[in-house]
């Protein structure tokens, strides 16, 4: 299980499994591993039998003994496409029931019509809640020409207010990303675009301070040739690449 969400993820899948009498063994993201076992310690405390929720920390090959063992029915994993693949390839080889919830390169498409106060909030939340480490979030902005120069001007003046800082004050929107090595490859994405063309409206580098913050950061004029370009990056990040489209 990924380390966006380390407690929700696990139990949505969790608690429906064990519902239907099935056991259930978590092998959870290595930078979470002490909320898989908080959760484990819940789960005794509620009064579930020894053996029912479980937590495995192996590393990719004690993964795959695991996904080969016999008494392993099925196989689930939320995560990047890679490891998809790889876990996928060993479930089917061992024909075993697979479900995989991976990244994806989501579109938010704004039309001439549109509500603009409506859609300038949508896609903020689309894109930046959890600082931007959500699988299932607003990746790209595709906007028609008609409405692109207010909409952006409108979702980058929000984006400007979002405040960054300490991720247990009610006030902050924008924490620290989940580890180092994940901001730095992500700054170097953007500089990377940067130098490729792409025109930067926000942001654009890592906040002054401790913790490994980025700032909310916005791009335009990005193109399908670009290193932030449809589909590139897998991993969830506090980032927005914006352009416009001549058309539905």
């Amino acid at each position: 299980m990924p380390w966006n969400f380390p407690i929700w993820q696990v139990l949505r899948g969790a608690i429906p499994t064990l519902l239907a009498g099935n056991t259930y063994v978590l092998k959870h993201a290595p930078n979470v591993m002490g909320c898989a076992y908080l959760m484990l310690d819940a789960f005794k405390r509620a009064g579930f039998p020894e053996g029912v929720f479980e937590v495995i920390n192996v590393a990719a090959e004690g993964v795959s003994k695991a996904i080969a063992d016999p008494r392993i029915a099925a196989v689930t994993l939320t995560g990047s496409v890679r490891a998809g693949q790889a876990i996928g390839a060993q479930a089917g080889a061992a024909l075993k029931k697979c479900v995989l919830e991976l990244g994806g390169s989501d579109p938010f498409i704004v039309l001439n019509d549109a509500d603009l106060d409506q859609a300038v909030k949508a896609a903020v939340i689309g894109r930046f809640q959890n600082t931007g480490q959500v699988c299932a979030a607003a990746k790209r902005l595709i906007i028609e020409q008609g409405v692109v120069e207010e909409f952006t001007r409108r979702f980058v003046e929000q984006t400007r207010q979002l405040v960054i800082g300490d991720p247990l004050s009610g006030e902050t929107y924008i924490g620290p990303m989940a580890r180092f090595d994940l901001r730095d490859e992500l700054d170097a994405q953007v500089q990377d675009t940067l130098a490729e063309g792409a025109k930067l409206l926000l942001g654009g580098k890592k906040a002054d301070g401790q913790g490994n913050y980025y700032e909310p950061t916005v791009l335009g004029d990005v193109t399908d040739q670009m290193t932030v370009r449809p589909g590139s990056i897998d991993h969830y990040r506090p980032r927005r690449a914006a352009r416009s489209g001549a058309g539905q």
